[in-house]
C-alpha cells in the first residue's frame, strides 16, 4: 500500500477466499487502520454478490493490476470477475500447502464493459523501495502524533516527551501498527542507505575510468 501510493498508483486490498471459515470482525478490527484509507473488498469465487461488489468498483478504461503471493486466487478471481475461464488455475498443493505458480506470465484481459485487469504470477519476496518516511507516517496515522512529539528529530522509539509511544500507552494507536511501522521504516532506510552506497560506487568508477581514459591519451 506504502509502496504504491509512492507511486500515485490507488491501492486496494482484496481479502480473498472468504468462504473459508475465519473470524470477520477480529480481522476488521485488525486492519480498521487500512479500511480507513483504501477501499477493502472480501470476496469469494463462490459468493456471487462479493463478485459483483469488485466488479463494480472497476470504473471503465481502468487498468486493474492484481498482485500477491501464489495461491491466493488472482487467476480464478479474474475468472470470477469475468465470468468465464479466462486463465488456468491450480489447486492448492497437497504436498506443501502452498500455492502452485499457475500464472508464468502477465496476463491481460478485458473486462467487458469495464476496465482492462492485468493477472501477474505469484510474488515470492517484495521489499518497500521509498524514501518517504513521512508517506509511511501519513499511511499508517502515525502522522496523527508525531507532530506532538517534543522533539523535532524524535525517532518515535525511546524518547521522553514522544507523542506516538504515549498514544501506544493510551490505547490511542494500535501496538501492531507501530510495529510495523517501525519494521517498514528500517526497510525504507536500508534501500535508502542501498542506492547511497550506489552511487557513490557509480561515482568512484566514473572518476576511475575518466583517469584511464586520461592516461591513454597521454601515451
Amino acid at each position: 500500500m506504502v509502496q504504491l501510493s509512492e507511486e500515485n498508483i490507488d491501492p486496494v486490498l482484496v481479502l480473498n477466499k472468504a468462504d473459508l471459515g475465519f473470524d470477520k470482525q477480529h480481522i476488521e478490527e485488525q486492519i480498521k487502520h487500512i479500511t480507513r484509507r483504501i477501499p477493502v473488498f472480501f470476496t469469494s469465487i463462490h459468493d456471487p454478490e462479493t463478485i459483483h461488489r469488485l466488479r463494480e468498483s472497476i470504473a471503465e478504461s481502468e487498468t486493474v493490476v492484481f498482485v500477491g503471493s501464489s495461491g491466493v486466487g488472482k487467476s480464478s478471481l479474474v475468472n470470477a470477475l469475468c465470468e468465464k475461464q479466462i486463465l488456468l488455475t491450480a489447486e492448492i498443493s497437497m504436498s506443501t500447502g502452498k500455492g502452485k505458480h499457475t500464472s508464468t506470465r502477465r496476463e491481460i484481459v478485458r473486462l467487458d464493459g469495464s476496465g482492462v485487469l492485468i493477472d501477474t504470477p505469484g510474488v515470492r519476496e517484495f521489499g518497500l523501495a521509498t524514501h518517504s518516511t513521512g508517506l509511511l507516517s501519513k499511511i499508517l496515522e502515525i502522522s496523527d502524533y508525531d507532530g506532538k512529539c517534543r522533539f523535532t528529530d524524535c525517532t518515535h522509539t525511546r524518547e521522553p516527551g514522544c507523542a506516538v509511544l504515549e498514544a501506544i500507552n493510551n490505547g490511542m494507536l494500535d501496538p501492531g501498527v507501530y510495529q510495523s511501522y517501525l519494521k517498514l521504516r528500517r526497510e525504507a532506510w536500508h534501500f535508502s542507505t542501498a542506492e547511497h552506497e550506489k552511487r557513490k560506487k557509480d561515482k568512484s568508477f566514473s572518476k576511475l575510468v575518466e583517469e584511464v581514459k586520461k592516461r591513454k591519451m597521454n601515451f
